[in-house]
């Protein structure tokens, strides 16, 4: 037999057996006598009742519920009030009827008040599985929003990026070929990373990494001597703790492109990870142009709100994308969630 239905019937039968012995107290102080018979009047009745609404779930599960009750109640009052006359009299055939009639209103008592505790126990658990249920919809709710965004994310990395990448690719293969096997090496690593990543919950800080110095190795192509970058690991971290996929490279992006790219003289784009207290801390610094001097502030802003939306529902309440300038010029952004080994 199942574990799950065991431990399940273990606690209806301990239940019925409780509540029999507390009927039995309250019969015992209507109608006197040796507590231990009407201790086992009382299971009588009730474990009848429970056995055959048992049976019925099982055998018939699609019976009318109010042809269900009166079948078990019918059958319980005839099964308990038989036991009940023979610990009572042995089956005497001189049985009165104020006897009968106290048989019949102890079984009627307590149906009544085994229904009302069933009742009420079946009440709360059909609440605890809608509970349930409702909490699975906004579980799936959640997830269909953060896939959503994830592709959203995903459409606004590809487009700006990729077609220059192809049109350098096709100018440096005329007149800088090994820049353009270079150039073809890192863009094959970051569309495998990218595949991998759309296909993942959870990306390795290794894949991230690696992902990460692609893009920017091919932003150094297109720009040149305009703009230098630097991945900081800044303590020894594991290179298969978790992150979420596509939450860095669109601040990358960023950077890149309203930071460096609008400024005269390029820039340094770093990126710096660390793990203090179980929860990541990334930085993506760039001293660029700064805040409001960028090309397209709009598409930046909404970057940004698909990022922050998308920590709000993966780590609810323990996360936070800050955006703050730097006294020397250009911008900080620094993500923070739980790290996930």
């Amino acid at each position: 037999m199942n574990p799950v239905r065991t431990n399940s019937l273990a606690r209806i039968y301990v239940s019925t057996v409780v509540l029999s012995l507390i009927f039995a107290v309250v019969t015992r102080g209507f109608w006197g006598g040796d507590y231990s018979i009407h201790v086992v009047i009382s299971l009588g009745y009730g474990l009848t009742g429970t056995t055959l609404n048992l049976l019925c779930n099982t055998h018939l599960p699609t019976l009318n519920k109010t042809i269900k009750m009166l079948f078990t109640s019918v059958l319980t009052i005839a099964i308990g009030t038989l036991h009940a006359w023979w610990w009572l009299s042995g089956f005497k055939s001189n049985i009165s009827l104020e006897f009968l009639g106290q048989l019949l209103l102890i079984s009627l008592f307590f149906l009544s008040v085994a229904y009302y505790f069933h009742s009420s126990r079946e009440t709360a658990l059909t609440l605890k599985a809608e509970l349930q249920q409702a909490e699975l919809q906004q579980s799936q709710q959640q997830k269909a929003l953060v896939e959503s965004q994830l592709r959203t994310l995903q459409s606004q990395i590809e487009p700006h990026f990729l077609f220059n990448t192809l049109a350098n690719l096709k100018a440096l293969i005329k007149t800088d070929p090994p820049l353009a096997e270079e150039l073809l090496d890192n863009f094959s690593e970051l569309l495998r990373s990218s595949l991998r990543k759309s296909r993942a919950d959870k990306v390795s800080l290794a894949d991230e990494v690696s992902s990460l110095k692609a893009y920017l190795a091919i932003q150094k192509i297109r720009l040149g001597d305009r703009l230098a970058f630097d991945i900081l690991l800044n303590k020894p971290l594991d290179e298969f703790a978790l992150l979420p996929p596509f939450l860095i490279q669109p601040l990358v992006e960023n950077a890149v492109f309203h930071g460096i790219e609008p400024s005269p003289n390029g820039g340094q784009v770093t990126l710096s990870f660390d793990i203090v207290d179980q929860g990541w801390i990334i930085c993506i610094i760039d001293n660029g142009v700064g805040l409001g001097m960028g090309t397209s502030p709009k598409g930046h802003g909404v970057a940004l709100n698909n990022i922050r939306e998308r920590l709000a529902a993966l780590f609810p309440g323990n996360s936070a994308l800050t955006i703050k300038s730097n006294a020397a010029g250009g911008v900080t952004a620094t993500l923070e969630f739980p790290c996930e080994q």
